[in-house]
């Protein structure tokens, strides 16, 4: 499973679900890949005990802004959760994909998982992507491709 992630109306925040929209062609040649934009809190945890692996894709932002917008982060989840050096995804919510995975993992349903996330710049609702997140997105494709075919092939 490939689940894109975030806001699609808040400038960067739309980097997950653009991102694997970008991919989905590619991905649906893959036999039993399901692809899905937009999910988020106990809808990604319901998602995540559904599959036998799964690639999150979102935005994310480092307290106390210790990387620059654009860069690419690649996490591995484990029986924790989320690694909490990734940095906090983004939700008005506050149940964000760090939330959601970490949910599935006390409750026992976790699959091999990568996420991926971009930090971001700007989130403000009904602004485009800054151009660092924006360069950053045939990366995150590219990535999104490659841990799926990793995936794929492990399971």
């Amino acid at each position: 499973m490939v689940v894109g992630c975030g806001n699609p109306d808040a400038a960067d925040d739309a980097v997950g679900i653009l991102a694997v929209r970008e991919a989905r062609t590619a991905l649906e040649a893959f036999a039993g890949v399901r692809v899905i934009e937009g999910a988020i809190g106990l809808d990604l945890t319901d998602l995540i005990g559904q599959t036998d692996a799964a690639v999150i894709v979102d935005a994310i932002r480092t307290p106390g802004g210790g990387r620059s917008p654009g860069t690419v982060v690649r996490a591995e989840v484990g029986p924790e959760g989320l690694p909490t050096e990734v940095g906090a995804s983004l939700s008005s919510h506050g149940f964000g994909v760090g939330e959601a995975v970490a949910l599935a993992a006390a409750l026992g349903r976790t699959a091999p998982a990568v996420f991926l996330g971009v930090e971001v710049g700007d989130v403000t609702v009904g602004r485009s992507m800054t151009p660092a997140v924006e360069q950053a997105l045939p990366e995150l494709v590219q990535l999104v491709l490659g841990e799926v075919t990793r995936l794929a092939s492990a399971t």
